[in-house]
């Protein structure tokens, strides 16, 4: 900053300098040689003044003299001189752990791998168990899942949203046996069978925030099978609901939701829909023949109340894991939430990092050091303010410790396997997401989905609303994100290969589906799959998961999925 400056700002902020011009020198000096303004100057000037004797006593006006310039200047010494022996104290650390990791990785070079499956490692006396589950996580490149966001280009979102309804258009022709997709926009006398993405219609959609409503439902095609036109929809009196689950006597509708509908565009406005088609469900996976036995806990955060940072819940959820000891513990984000009170006003006394290495790290650490063979995973969330990709799909949390096998960071969402069993899982609340945004059309039901289970009945509106993921292949299926809950989701529609729940076009259901929600906790199985909702720790409960050893026919029955309190 330039004397000038300085001195303008020094003058402004303490006018009876300007008589002193010794006075006013010394102090441009102090700025500059500490790189401080005149403003910053001013208000260390206020602290001394304030903290004074005569000033507390409100005897006298104290003077701004050269005395009190060098308080100031002896003050920036003793604030320079701290905080070189913390960034040498902090290199001096980070150099002994750098020598400490160099030592271990020359100790396992020049004795082999010495860990076997369940069994533990002798180093310098010391144990590490490896995990006694196999986990097989997301097969991309981390650096595909680290994108750069902000980047989208217009023809690319529209290339994508077309492909979606494309590979929608091709699996109903496939499970209905039809020949031919028709075009909504076009004027027929004939029944045809349209594909495309429910919206409202252009002016209403541009805010995002119209929730749909009947006379304003429109029905977007691809370009390929409408021109990518939109279409107003009319929904029969005596609609027909083909294909849909057993009981539920309607069908919901949402933003972004591919359907497939029957009827006939007789003006060229209206396309009036007779029936709807239900979409093809996902398959179960046959294979492997049986699962090895596991436990899992499941947790998802806000960790702390919003009184405080003392994660007063997250110690008692790992006292109890300490005495469980379970296979695997999966924990959801946030871990440090952005939209924390405290943090929001920024009246913390450490750094994000450091909170959330000593709150939880720590205990993770201390856990391990009990159940030693025991598998831990952490998924950011959009909220967390440890995470510098706040984008959906998001990338992994930084791993600090990559020295231990035991601790995994997997990206929101995720498709991963313990034991061969399938997870699921997003720290999204996209159960509150669609709730909110549903449209309920009513219809006859013909040839429903019988239910696997009492359970899975479509009676359950719960159940139904996860229905909507596992149908639309997605861990997000809405588009253009609500308004209200913008700030939870930034989604990235030309990355969205990462929000499908059947990557690789692989027709396999997950075995679980974690979705953690403000509304009340549950589990539910949901045609083949079970769907869990552990809320969050701050109301006090979490979810458990046993698998025994079972063959692959008998996993849904003999699974066990249940809520607990802390």
């Amino acid at each position: 900053m330039s004397a000038t400056v300085i001195r303008d700002q020094l003058i402004s902020n303490i006018p009876e300098i300007q008589d002193n011009e010794k006075l006013l020198l010394e102090s441009i000096s102090i700025c500059q040689n500490y790189n401080i303004s005149g403003t910053d100057f001013f208000y260390k000037w206020e602290a001394k003044k304030f903290s004074s004797v005569d000033a507390v006593r409100g005897s006298q006006i104290v003077p701004f003299t050269l005395a009190a310039a060098e308080d100031i200047k002896k003050e920036l010494v003793n604030e320079l001189s701290k905080k070189r022996v913390k960034e040498q104290h902090a290199q001096q650390k980070r150099s002994e752990m750098l020598a400490g990791m160099m030592r271990r990785n020359h100790h396992s070079a020049s004795r082999g791998s010495n860990v076997v499956s369940g069994g533990t490692s002798s180093r310098s006396g010391a144990k590490m168990a490896a995990p006694r589950v196999s986990f097989k996580g997301p097969t991309d490149d981390k650096k595909k899942r680290k994108y750069r966001y902000m980047y989208e280009k217009i023809s690319e979102r529209s290339e994508i949203l077309d492909e979606r309804i494309d590979e929608f258009g091709e699996l109903i022709r496939d499970h209905y046996n039809i020949e031919e997709l028709g075009d909504p926009c076009s004027t027929s006398e004939e029944e045809i069978v349209a594909v495309g993405r429910i919206c409202n219609d252009a002016e209403a959609s541009s805010s995002s925030s119209s929730k749909l409503a009947e006379g304003s439902i429109f029905l977007e095609s691809s370009r390929m099978m409408g021109s990518g036109a939109r279409v107003a929809l009319r929904f029969s009196p005596s609609l027909k609901l083909r294909g849909t689950a057993q009981g539920a006597g309607g069908l919901g509708l949402f933003h972004g939701a591919i359907v497939a509908l029957r009827g006939k565009n007789g003006g060229g406005e209206l396309f009036v829909v007779d029936e709807i088609l239900g979409l093809p469900p996902l398959t179960v996976s046959s294979e492997p023949a049986s699962h090895k036995a596991f436990t899992m806990v499941v947790a998802c955060g806000p960790y702390s109340v919003d009184a405080d940072l003392d994660y007063k819940h997250f110690g008692l959820l790992m006292d109890k894991m300490s005495e469980s000891r379970p296979s695997v513990l999966l924990l959801l984000g946030p871990f440090i939430d952005s939209s924390h009170p405290i943090v929001k006003t920024g009246d913390l006394e450490q750094t994000p990092t450091e909170l959330f290495k000593e709150r939880l790290i720590a205990s993770l650490r201390s856990f391990l050091k009990i159940s030693l063979d025991s598998l831990i995973l952490l998924e950011p969330s959009i909220r967390d303010i440890l995470s510098d990709h706040p984008v959906y799909p998001q990338c992994e949390l930084e791993n600090p410790f990559l020295a231990d096998p035991r601790i995994k960071m997997i990206p929101n969402p995720c498709r991963f396997s313990i034991n061969d069993v399938i997870f699921a899982s997003t720290s999204v609340d996209v159960l509150l997401h669609l709730r909110s945004q549903e449209y309920m059309q009513r219809g006859q039901e013909v040839d429903p989905v019988p239910p696997v289970s009492p359970e899975s009945s479509g009676t359950d509106p719960f159940t139904n609303t996860c229905r909507h993921l596992l149908q639309q292949r997605s861990f997000y299926p809405l588009f253009p994100v609500p308004a209200d809950f913008a700030a939870d989701v930034n989604l990235d529609i030309t990355h969205s290969e990462g929000l499908r729940l059947d990557p690789n076009a692989e027709e396999y259901a997950p075995d679980v589906l974690i979705l953690p929600s403000k509304y009340k906790q549950f589990n539910k199985l949901v045609d083949a799959t079970w769907a869990v909702n552990p809320s969050s720790l701050t109301k006090g409960t979490y979810a458990t998961i046993s698998v025994p050893d079972t063959p692959r026919t008998e996993l849904k029955s003999r699974m066990r999925c249940e809520i607990a309190k802390v």
